[in-house]
């Protein structure tokens, strides 16, 4: 079941797209943690686990991934977010929500973000499905495909608002098989 984007903003989205991207990374890929950083504040564990502080003085509210976020190396213990140091981290994780179909600026922003946190997994999700011609386009010049060690953009569509569900199909592949 398509979400209406007339009635649901797109901050609305933030949460249930957190909530299940983290499960998701939880379950395929290992302990995962995942804050709102949309208007541009980042809480104190991230901005521990970033290596390279100088990428905070490009971002603010105008410019901020929706979600950001890390994998870490270990097994989360009772205290683990304050404990945590850039030395825990095995990936970054950013995400960028939009509410309308994706569109090539959408991609580039994503890729912005990515390479800032030199993040494994930037993601791109939106509840409209992925247009045809972002899908010919990669496959012609491989739009989704970042500078950053051969990393790629992972486009996928969120489909269901109350069963909180991303389609199987991403654009290019599927993040969590890699």
């Amino acid at each position: 079941m398509a979400i209406d984007t007339d009635v649901v903003t797109e901050k609305e989205l933030y949460e249930p797209i957190k909530e299940h991207l983290r499960e998701l990374f939880q379950e395929k890929v290992g302990n995962c943690y995942l804050e709102i950083t949309a208007d541009g504040i980042f809480n104190s564990t991230i901005e521990r686990v970033v290596r390279h502080d100088i990428i905070f003085s490009f971002l603010n509210k105008k410019a901020s991934p929706d979600l950001t976020g890390f994998i870490t190396v270990e097994e989360s213990s009772p205290s683990w977010l304050q404990s945590m140091s850039s030395a825990h981290i095995k990936e970054f994780i950013t995400v960028e929500v939009k509410k309308e179909a994706i569109t090539l600026q959408d991609i580039y922003q994503a890729k912005l973000y990515g390479d800032l946190f030199q993040a494994r997994y930037a993601l791109l999700v939106s509840p409209k499905p992925i247009p045809e011609k972002i899908r010919r386009l990669d496959r012609q010049i491989s739009i989704c495909h970042r500078m950053s060690n051969n990393w790629v953009v992972y486009i996928g569509e969120w489909y269901s608002f109350e069963d909180k569900r991303l389609v199987s199909d991403w654009l290019p592949h599927i993040p969590f098989h890699d």
